[in-house]
Formats: structure tokens, C-alpha cells, sequence
């Protein structure tokens, strides 16, 4: 009982075939005091029914079931109010982790006191097949502001949303809110109360595709329209909502001053955007309506391969 309670946090919809991988692999951890909690938006493929039976079988699991499909993000909020270990780490119900993940990222935080959050590499996997490694984050900066720039300038799979979180650190950057980019806002949130370290013996495994598969995807999930300026413009869309969140709207940055925090706000929305991404997203639509002429196809094919080699069209 010496050991602290990891909570492994899995928010699931629709997934019991890449599930069972994910549970495997959190049940799997070398550390030895573990809960694994499911939070289930009324799926109806069987979801129920696997997660019954593996917390029949395994009383490190717990399973909760929402009456009716929230929507992603109100199912992450649950998940934070519902754990109770002294860490947190979510993981993405199509995602698997090493075995001695939490082990090795427990250690790095307990090694450095001023760490909010430690993180493996992230690895991305295309239909069973690596496709690349995702960014690899130090940002152990003495300034909370030079922290959160930096997360913000480097960050772009954002894969290290998925690290290991002190339990007090994750209550002070609740809740996840129902926007475009809410991940980077969140990871901001924590940056801004300690260091960021990553933990690279290990891996989380991703896998390419689901919800998050294009900008569209992504906004029809919180609510909205999968096309229009939002979809257009989805860089700008991030950067406005990281300017309201840091420079007036979340009480994690209050500590930094109404002037501070205002100033790394409009500095934090500078930091966010992605130039060729932006380009990317306004100039495709354009480029795709080719694809619909006999001697257009090429062309498309063509500038597809060429924008996805140089990764302008991967994330928003």
C-alpha cells in the first residue's frame, strides 16, 4: 500500500474490437496499484458486455455507463470527477500502452518535484503499420509563461496528452472544455503549473483515424458543423480560444496577473498557429473540386501526396 493509486481513465464509444487491446494493455502495467475506469457514452456494439465481463473478472476495474451519448467531452469530464488515484493518465479507447509505462512515468515525476506532467513517446500506427513518431516535449522552464509558450510552439500530434498527472495538478486544470483544440488547452492549463518532461523508454501507441481523423470530424463531435469557416479556419478558431482561455477565462493562470496573463494569451495564440496548415486547409477545398474533373485527378493526387509528405495536412 506503500505505492501511490494510478487511475488509467479510458473514455469509450462504439470501439469493443481496438477496446479489449486498450484494457489489455492498462492491466498489463508493471506498476502494482492500479484502477482502471471506463466511461462508456451508450455504445451499442457490444461495448457493454466486454467491459462487464473483464470487470467481473478484474476488480482493479471499474465500468460506468452513460444513460445516453454525451459527447467526447462531457465523457472525459466524467471520467476526471470519477477517478480516485493520486495520478491520472488517460488513454484513448483504440490506443495501447508498454507494459511498464505508468512505472517509468511515475518514476520521472517523483524524480523531479517541479513536474506537472511526464509523458512516453508517442508512436502512430496506420492500419498495423508505424507510420511516425509524434513530438517529444521538455519544457521544465522555471517561468509558468515560458512553460506554456513552449508546449504551445512545439506541440502538434499532442500526443502528450496522454501522460501521467498528479491528481491535484489535473483538479486545477478542470474541466476539459467542448471546444476546437481542447487538448492543447488543457495541456497548456497544466504547463502553466509545472514542468513538462517526457519518459522516453516508452511508448503510447496511437492509432490514425476515428473522430479525430479530419478537422470536420473533429467539430461535428462537439456539436457543430463539419464544414464552414470553423472547418476552413480551424488554426484561427484555436488561437482565439486559447487567447480567452489564458488571458481572462480559466483560473489556473490567475496567479500570473490580469496584465500577465492577457500578454501570454495574445503571445500563446501567436505561438499556436501553423502557417501551412492554414494554407492547407484554405487552398484544398479549391485544389479537391479537381478531383472531380477526368483530368483533374492527378493534379489532386498529386498535391495530396505532397502536402501530406510535408505534413501541412496531418493536424489542424
Amino acid at each position: 500500500m506503500s505505492e501511490p493509486l494510478v487511475s488509467i481513465c479510458i473514455p469509450t464509444y462504439q470501439r469493443a474490437a481496438t477496446l479489449a487491446r486498450a484494457l489489455d494493455s492498462a492491466l498489463a502495467q508493471t506498476h502494482p496499484r492500479l484502477e482502471v475506469v471506463i466511461s462508456d457514452n451508450a455504445s451499442g456494439d457490444g461495448t457493454a458486455e466486454l467491459c462487464r465481463a473483464v470487470a467481473a473478472a478484474d476488480a482493479r476495474v471499474r465500468y460506468l455507463r452513460q444513460e445516453r451519448n454525451l459527447g467526447p467531452t462531457a465523457n472525459f469530464n466524467a471520467l476526471f470527477a470519477a477517478c480516485r488515484g493520486d495520478y491520472v493518465l488517460m488513454l484513448a479507447d483504440d490506443d495501447w500502452l508498454d507494459p511498464g509505462y505508468v512505472a517509468a512515468c511515475l518514476a520521472a515525476l517523483r524524480a523531479d518535484p517541479g513536474a506537472a506532467l511526464i509523458a512516453g513517446v508517442a508512436r502512430y500506427w496506420r492500419d498495423g503499420h508505424y507510420a511516425f513518431p509524434g513530438v517529444v516535449h521538455e519544457h521544465r522552464q522555471s517561468d509558468p509563461a515560458a512553460r506554456v509558450l513552449a508546449y504551445l510552439t512545439a506541440v502538434d500530434d499532442n500526443g502528450v496528452f496522454y501522460g501521467l498527472v498528479p491528481r491535484a495538478v489535473l483538479e486545477r486544470a478542470r474541466p476539459l472544455p467542448n471546444v476546437l483544440g481542447n487538448d492543447w488547452l488543457h495541456v497548456a492549463r497544466i504547463a502553466g503549473q509545472g514542468g513538462i518532461g517526457t519518459a522516453s523508454e516508452v511508448s503510447v501507441h496511437r492509432s490514425l483515424g476515428g473522430t479525430s481523423v479530419d478537422v470536420g470530424s473533429i467539430l461535428e463531435t462537439f456539436g457543430g458543423s463539419g464544414s464552414g469557416w470553423q472547418a476552413r479556419l480551424p488554426q484561427l478558431v484555436i488561437a482565439w480560444e486559447l487567447l480567452r482561455d489564458i488571458g481572462w477565462g480559466h483560473p489556473v493562470y490567475a496567479p500570473l496577473g490580469r496584465r500577465r496573463r492577457l500578454a501570454l494569451g495574445l503571445a500563446s495564440a501567436a505561438a499556436s498557429m501553423r502557417w501551412r496548415a492554414l494554407a492547407w486547409h484554405l487552398i484544398s477545398p479549391s485544389v479537391a473540386r479537381l478531383a472531380r474533373r477526368p483530368r483533374g485527378r492527378a493534379v489532386w493526387a498529386l498535391y495530396d501526396r505532397l502536402t501530406r509528405a510535408l505534413g501541412a495536412g496531418r493536424r489542424p
